[in-house]
């Protein structure tokens, strides 16, 4: 008996780890935004970025696309995510297809509405390097995405994928205040869509 009790110990010891094994290769999905999977921590920087929240932008009432935003810690308020020197990743994943130059003028709207004519002057060459690099794209479909990510040594990074995760365009912008333009997009006074500013935010409503 006390052969056989040690055995099944031993099995079941073994069945343990390898299921903690499993747990632990496989990614824990914070969030589930419209069939869009959030990891809740995620490589940014020189470390680990936290999810701080994920929402859907809607544009004539259907939705358009997925946004995550990326963060070092947990933030709440718009002041203190563009005040943050810490690094900082913003996810766009599209929901349905749209045209490059659709895309681009959207961006540019929400540039425009919530930044002052000198700061948009001041960096005129990187929002034209910005529409170009979106629109040139030709058609943005379901599942494709880009990526804005900011660090304090290389500046703005701005990703483009296809569906599947191939990079089809890589451009950086070492200007440092173009980072925060382009979080007032979404986090600004007058944000593309409100209810994605919650959630990215962290405050579903």
């Amino acid at each position: 008996m006390k052969n056989l009790f040690s055995g099944s110990m031993g099995a079941c010891t073994a069945l343990c780890l390898a299921l903690a094994g499993s747990a632990l290769s496989t990614p824990a999905w914070a969030l589930n935004v419209a069939g869009v999977r959030y990891t809740a921590h995620k490589p940014g920087g020189a470390g680990t970025l936290v999810l701080n929240g994920a929402g859907v932008r809607k544009l004539a009432n259907a939705d358009l696309y997925a946004a995550a935003l990326y963060l070092q810690e947990k933030l709440t308020t718009p002041g203190a995510v563009l005040a943050d020197q810490g690094a900082k990743q913003l996810t766009v994943t599209m929901l349905r297809d749209v045209t490059g130059r659709e895309m681009a003028d959207l961006l540019s709207r929400g540039l425009v509405d919530n930044s002052s004519n000198d700061a948009l002057a001041g960096l005129m060459p990187e929002i034209m390097g910005l529409g170009t690099l979106i629109a040139e794209r030709g058609k943005l479909r379901s599942g494709d995405s880009f990526q804005i990510d900011w660090s304090a040594t290389t500046g703005t990074t701005i990703t483009v994928r296809q569906q599947g995760g191939k990079v089809t365009s890589v451009e950086v912008f070492p200007k440092p205040d173009l980072i925060s333009a382009m979080m007032r997009i979404w986090l600004g006074e007058r944000p593309a869509d409100a209810t994605l500013k919650s959630a990215l935010l962290g405050q579903r409503m």
